[in-house]
């Protein structure tokens, strides 16, 4: 079964949110499904930053449903979309 890069868009409910204590949630569930590749902050609008999680995960039935469910449940989110997945081939595996 092949891997894919997953990108997830993660905004906080409001500007007065630690981000590092949500990013550190978001991550605990993102090793649930699958293994952390970067994360970075892009600044949005009136002090709101998103927090952009790419993961690497197996392609399997369902998808990227279950984290991004998953992902939803934690206090604090306005909003969690998956905005980009890539087949992913790990050199190794040649």
């Amino acid at each position: 079964m092949a891997n894919v890069v997953v990108t997830m868009k993660v905004l906080p409910d409001s500007p007065e949110r630690n981000l590092d204590e949500l990013s550190a949630k978001v991550e605990e569930v993102i090793k649930k499904f699958g293994r952390m590749y970067k994360k970075s902050t892009q600044p949005i609008a009136f002090g709101i930053n998103a927090m952009i999680f790419s993961f690497i995960m197996e392609e399997k039935e369902g998808g990227t449903e279950p984290v991004e469910a998953e992902v939803k449940k934690i206090g604090g989110l306005g909003d969690v979309q998956i905005t980009d997945v890539t087949r992913f081939v790990d050199v190794n595996d040649l």
